[in-house]
């Protein structure tokens, strides 16, 4: 049976069949909107002409590919998973519970502030970003976590392809974390440095 293809569009810019149907499908469906053009395409939706199909019928116009400007910033956000409870500390914000301080790497002599919760280690995206180490996964690498209620920091690695190491020894699962251990990842090293403990916590008494 030969479906006979006779286009016709609508004053709200759909197009159909006319040969099946005396109006348009769409505009009875109800709840379809309009046809709009394109943002930044000249002309409204009815100044698009069809086009002969090989079949001698008529099809829709040719779909032309969109520019795409690759040098656009991609906005990477990135939301760490907390444990360990809210410090409570005035004015908002996570306060900082230690810090790692790069000893060696491309990222010499930068310090990274640690929260309560997971701190995730990345090149690119993390709390803290080691820039210029490719040996390191572009995020979730590795991870340090402080629990603010039993006042413990711990290391472990996360999704990342190459080691961790503490201290020089390997590190499989998490581990617990000391003063002045020091974190190798990629080639970069990492000394930690504590703030809570026995001598100082942000929990209120």
């Amino acid at each position: 049976m030969e479906i006979k293809n006779q286009l016709a569009q609508c004053p709200n810019g759909h197009y159909y069949n006319s040969a099946l149907h005396t109006s348009c499908p769409f505009c009875e469906q109800g709840g379809i909107p309009p046809t709009e053009p394109f943002p930044g395409t000249p002309g409204p939706a009815a100044s698009v002409e069809p086009y002969p199909s090989a079949e001698g019928g008529v099809s829709f116009s040719r779909t032309e590919p969109i520019a795409v400007d690759r040098a656009a910033p991609v906005n990477a956000h990135f939301e760490p998973t907390m444990i360990g409870g809210d410090l409570g500390v005035a004015g908002g914000g996570d306060p900082v519970v230690g810090w790692l301080v790069c000893v060696e790497g491309p990222m010499r002599g930068n310090d990274y502030h640690l929260h309560a919760g997971y701190n995730y280690i990345g090149r690119e995206i993390g709390d803290v970003r080691i820039s210029g180490d490719q040996q390191i996964s572009r995020q979730n690498h590795a991870m340090i976590a402080f629990d603010d209620t039993d006042g413990v920091y711990y290391v472990g690695p996360s999704a990342g392809r190459n080691l961790l190491k503490v201290n020089g020894k390997t590190v499989l699962n998490a581990v617990e974390l000391h003063s002045y251990d020091v974190i190798s990842i990629g080639t970069t090293k990492l000394m930690f440095v504590p703030l809570c403990g026995e001598h100082f916590s942000w929990k209120k008494e």
